[in-house]
């Protein structure tokens, strides 16, 4: 051991030049749910660089003097920003763009299967998001309120009335909310921080909205329209207060347009409510319309609910909750890859964030969960 001990640090002296070595400063590379690497305590930089021996592809050294030595590339990792840390690479070879985080779906499943679950009451609610603060929010269907939650307990920061009866869709862009009530002709806008109304946007060719989205920096917002199988586009004429008209509309296939989900600017989801299906829609600039095609027929899954909303994760896979306890998850092709169920649940509609967490609403049973499987991506 004494000898070892004196050849690594002639090695540290005569050979390992750190400024020669590839490296990027202030970050390190973390591993996804599985790595092949060694960590070592109490090291300086070259102590790291030597007990690596200059033959691992990665070095991670920390500056409380933890050294993280990898065997090989982590097919799913991360680069995070950390003061005075240092990613080596002594092999000047660099990994493969990193894997999704959890491709494996059966893995995944099974991590959900004991995952720990928070539950909190709430009146009838609807589709949710994370705002700008942290804040899972969420409207209140028959109460007529934005409610928001904290993200990590589910417990309430806020419960604001919001005119209209029975409130379908929320949305938030650009530090503002956007609620629509089923039968009302108008969109309520509020500021995100002060929760006071800002504006309203008139909505009188809408007959059921369901879902709301925004392309081309929010210059064009687009809703469902449930009742007349319709999607309507308006256009952006004021920043501040928000305001939109109507510009155009699509009468499409889908029967009952719901739930939305935004790729880019010229392409998005919808599901169709009963029918159970998941059509794309593409924009087809000459024509000035958009080009729709089936991706999932969920039909013959279930005889009960609907196809109320799609979240699709990172790994690029589509969960289409179907308000059972069920939720499906399929591939870009429309393919089923397994599904997820959680006893006495009836899921609504659902939204996943890092590492898995996921929070899903249930409208029937009055009440929203946070699932958190324990995984770090």
């Amino acid at each position: 051991m004494a000898h070892l001990t004196v050849y690594c640090v002639i090695l540290a002296i005569t050979s390992v030049k750190p400024h020669q070595i590839p490296h990027i400063n202030n970050v390190f590379l973390q591993p996804g749910y599985t790595s092949n690497s060694t960590t070592i305590s109490n090291q300086t930089f070259s102590q790291c660089l030597c007990a690596s021996s200059l033959s691992y592809p990665a070095v991670n050294w920390f500056p409380n003097g933890t050294c993280q030595v990898f065997y090989s590339f982590p097919p799913t990792y991360r680069i995070r920003s950390m003061t005075a840390a240092r990613l080596y690479f002594p092999q000047k070879t660099y990994p493969n763009a990193s894997l999704c985080c959890m491709p494996d779906i059966n893995f995944l499943l099974n991590k959900l299967q004991s995952a720990s679950m928070t539950l909190a009451n709430i009146s009838n609610p609807r589709d949710m998001l994370i705002d700008d603060s942290g804040y899972l929010v969420t409207v209140e269907m028959s109460l007529n309120y934005l409610h928001r939650f904290s993200a990590t307990d589910l417990s309430s920061i806020s419960r604001t009335a919001i005119p209209g009866y029975y409130q379908m869709a929320v949305a938030y862009d650009q530090g503002v909310f956007y609620s629509t009530p089923n039968a009302g002709v108008l969109m309520h806008v509020i500021n995100s921080t002060t929760l006071a109304p800002v504006s309203n946007i008139t909505m009188a060719l809408i007959k059921d909205p369901r879902g709301i989205l925004f392309l081309d920096k929010s210059q064009t917002m687009m809703v469902t329209s449930n009742k007349n199988q319709t999607l309507l586009f308006f256009n952006r004429t004021s920043i501040v207060p928000p305001q939109y008209t109507y510009t155009y509309s699509q009468v499409v296939n889908n029967l009952s347009p719901h739930g939305v989900w935004y790729v880019n600017d010229s392409y998005f989801y919808v599901t169709s409510y009963t029918q159970k299906l998941v059509f794309g829609y593409s924009k087809n600039t000459t024509a000035g319309q958009w080009n729709e095609a089936l991706i999932v027929n969920a039909s013959m899954l279930t005889t009960s609910g609907g196809s109320t909303s799609i979240v699709i994760d990172e790994c690029g896979r589509l969960w289409v909750p179907q308000e059972t306890n069920t939720i499906y998850i399929f591939d870009q092709q429309g393919v089923l890859l397994g599904n997820y169920t959680i006893p006495s649940l009836a899921v609504s509609f659902m939204k996943i964030v890092d590492n898995y967490i996921m929070y899903l609403s249930d409208c029937a049973n009055n009440q929203i969960m946070r699932i958190n499987p324990n995984i770090q991506c």
